[in-house]
């Protein structure tokens, strides 16, 4: 029997365009929590921003989480399970894969996975509100791990070619969802700033010169990211002014 706090739903797909898609059906199941949709060959994942989540056919982990939250969010206060996702898939990968490996492994605002550079899984939260609260969430978990082949401009990679392992998708899969459900747990018992400082403590480029492309403004410039407010807004410094970013605000540059 697979170990979690909150029994879970699974359902399996043999192949759908989108798993977030299909987990919208759900979002008013009173029936159930923790519904997770799986496939193997998902043919039209979306990333953050609409952008496609291109995937090899039973060579990823392509998967959705739908749940209500047991503790009152706000809509303002979604970016907390982006913490609490990010959070849980870095200490999965950190806890079973990087103990002998010089890779360093990162979240990179809002909630990519990021090890030596090179990104290696997203995450895509939906939502449906109530009377400006949350109602439901839908957290669609992209991970690259066999997928060998990436073309240049994703700036992509897997965890078999930097680990070099041999990686048991299941145990991977169902590792991760109880991951996430114990800092979900974290988080309802110690609060946001509990698992904000993990998050900040593994923040991809802090305190590192980069450089950034902002919207709004048409122009780039460079800076040092710093922190995250506790409204999730990116804090980076530059010229010795702090400046704050919403995630569609502000486009990191490949190092």
């Amino acid at each position: 029997m697979k170990k979690f706090i909150w029994p879970i739903n699974l359902i399996t797909l043999k192949k759908i365009n989108s798993t977030n898609q299909y987990a919208k059906k759900y979002i008013f199941n009173n029936k159930c929590n923790w519904i997770v949709i799986w496939t193997m060959n998902q043919t039209k994942g979306i990333g953050m921003n609409k952008n496609l989540w291109n995937t090899e056919e039973r060579k990823n982990l392509t998967f959705s989480i739908v749940f209500k939250p047991i503790k009152t969010l706000y809509v303002k206060e979604i970016y907390i399970i982006n913490l609490v996702i990010s959070n849980a898939i870095h200490k999965t990968l950190s806890k079973y894969y990087n103990k002998k490996n010089k890779e360093k492994i990162w979240i990179k605002w809002p909630n990519d996975i990021i090890i030596n550079n090179k990104k290696v899984g997203g995450i895509l939260i939906e939502s449906s509100i109530f009377s400006k609260k949350i109602h439901s969430i839908i957290v669609g978990i992209g991970i690259n791990v066999y997928q060998t082949q990436f073309q240049k401009k994703w700036n992509a990679s897997s965890l078999k070619n930097i680990f070099h392992l041999n990686f048991n998708l299941d145990f991977l899969f169902y590792k991760i969802i109880y991951f996430f459900q114990k800092e979900y747990l974290f988080f309802t018992i110690y609060g946001e700033k509990f698992i904000r400082d993990y998050y900040i403590n593994h923040l991809y480029l802090k305190d590192k010169t980069s450089i950034f492309y902002i919207h709004k403004t048409n122009h780039y410039i460079s800076g040092t990211i710093r922190s995250i407010t506790d409204q999730g807004f990116l804090v980076i410094e530059s010229n010795k002014k702090l400046y704050f970013f919403y995630h569609k605000e502000i486009e990191f540059l490949t190092p």
